[in-house]
C-alpha cells in the first residue's frame, strides 16, 4: 500500500491574527514562527486523529496480494471492500487497475468494488476532509489546534486527550 498527499489544503484552520489573538500576542515579530506552528499544529492533529482536516487530494496505491488481515482491503462474499485512508472522504475522482477505470459504489468511507479485481493492483484517486472553509471543522478540532499551537508555542507537552474521539481506528 501507498498512500500519497496529492494536493494540500489551500489555507490553514485560522489566520495568523487568530492564532496570535488566542496566543496573547501583539507585534509582527514572531509571524514567521506562528504560521509554521499553526501549519505543523493542524499536521500533528491531522497524523494523531488520521483525518483529512481541510479538504486535500490522496492517491491510494494497492498491489496485491492482499492480506486476509488488512484493514484497509476486505474481500466480501460479493464483493472487495476498500477503506480509504485519512477520513472523511468528500469525493472519488478514479478508481482504476492500470490504465482502465474500474466500476465503483462509495459506502461511507468505502469504496465496494466487483470481486474480479481481487488479484489486481487498484489506484484510487480522492479528496478528503471536512471542507475547504475552516468554518465546516468540528469545534473540538479547532480547538484542539489552538491548543497544539500553544503547546508548540510554550514547548510544552500536547495534551492528546481531546483528540481521542476523532481517531480512526482500524480493526482487524
Amino acid at each position: 500500500m501507498r498512500l500519497l498527499q496529492k494536493v494540500t489544503p489551500q489555507r490553514e484552520v485560522f489566520t495568523l491574527e487568530e492564532v496570535k489573538l488566542f496566543l496573547r500576542l501583539s507585534g509582527d515579530q514572531e509571524d514567521a514562527l506562528i504560521s509554521t506552528l499553526l501549519s505543523s499544529a493542524r499536521s500533528y492533529v491531522e497524523d494523531v486523529t488520521q483525518r483529512s482536516l481541510l479538504k486535500q487530494q490522496w492517491e491510494l496505491s494497492l498491489k496485491p496480494p492482499y492480506s486476509p488481515s488488512s484493514p484497509l482491503v476486505r474481500r466480501r462474499e460479493k464483493h472487495i471492500e476498500i477503506s480509504l485512508p485519512r477520513p472523511p472522504l468528500m469525493e472519488v475522482e478514479s478508481v482504476q487497475s492500470k490504465e482502465t477505470h474500474l466500476p465503483y459504489v462509495i459506502e461511507e468511507n468505502k469504496i465496494i468494488l466487483s470481486p474480479i479485481h481481487w488479484d489486481k493492483s487498484i489506484s484510487i484517486l480522492y479528496w478528503a476532509g471536512y471542507g475547504e472553509e475552516s468554518t465546516a471543522l468540528p469545534p473540538t478540532l479547532r480547538h484542539a489546534i489552538l491548543m497544539v499551537v500553544r503547546a508548540f508555542y510554550d514547548q510544552q507537552k500536547v495534551d492528546l486527550s481531546l483528540l481521542s474521539p476523532f481517531k480512526v481506528h482500524h480493526f482487524l
